[in-house]
């Protein structure tokens, strides 16, 4: 069983310190078989970015993100062909406070990932939907819909490129969401990759960035609930992500 593990940074830490602790975690887990057991990806600060996928030492074993990015020339994000010239593996997309707080679209969010794509890289599509729209009851609707549009100019040849994240606005004000509530906006977000793809053989995988423990995860990941989780820097040291891996993979060793 294959499980993905993405670990976001803090911008609070240097180029060298990100460095540094992805290194850690390749020597880590370097017993686990990529592609076969675990993917591990970072997602890293544009600002270290650069820095980053040229010190990194080992890239066969982790897969580097940029934290947000945007189609054609868009002052103060990096373009897709910018990421692809310094070595970055992947672009994130559509985090619930660039979309709540800073007004990015869905559209917006589709054309990054169309020209992602197109140029051969791995895509992350961020989705997720604020207090408000869980109080009124258009949350399922709301997220549903930005799928299809995220998803809408994906060609067929690069599907397996891509992944889907699922973030509620409050988790990052430290609010956790029931899990219950979780997997019922997971099966949603399926559901909508599956309507938008109708060729694909089995739903994109769907990653949960919500604050689960790791008895939670193996939970979430036996009842193949989701495919793998995203876990935020600001929660988590990079010790206690490695931590959580040998944890959730001793459960299926």
């Amino acid at each position: 069983m294959l499980n993905f593990y993405w670990y976001n940074f803090s911008s609070k830490l240097s180029a060298q310190q990100i460095t540094q602790q992805i290194n850690d975690m390749c020597e880590r887990t370097k017993q686990y078989e990529r592609m076969e057991e675990i993917m591990l990806f970072v997602c890293v600060p544009t600002v270290s970015l650069e820095a980053v996928c040229r010190e990194v030492e080992d890239k066969e074993l982790v897969k580097i993100c940029s934290q947000c990015f945007g189609a054609g020339n868009i002052t103060g994000l990096p373009s897709p062909q910018q990421l692809k010239e310094i070595g970055a593996h992947a672009g994130m997309t559509g985090l619930a406070d660039r979309r709540y707080l800073l007004g990015e679209t869905d559209e917006f969010c589709r054309d990054g990932v169309q020209e992602l794509l197109s140029l051969g890289m791995k895509g992350l599509l961020c989705v997720g939907e604020n207090s408000q729209m869980k109080q009124e009851g258009t949350a399922q609707q709301i997220v549903a819909q930005q799928v299809c549009t995220g998803l809408s100019k994906v060609p067929a040849e690069a599907v397996y490129r891509m992944g889907i994240m699922y973030r509620p606005l409050w988790e990052f004000e430290g609010k956790c969401t029931e899990l219950d509530y979780a997997a019922e906006m997971i099966q949603t977000i399926k559901q909508a990759s599956m309507q938008t793809l109708p060729d694909l053989p089995e739903p994109l995988p769907v990653f949960y960035g919500g604050d689960v423990s790791p008895q939670q995860v193996r939970e979430l990941l036996e009842k193949q609930i989701i495919d793998g989780v995203f876990v935020d820097g600001e929660r988590m040291t990079s010790d206690e992500f490695v931590r959580l891996i040998d944890s959730v993979q001793a459960a299926f060793a």
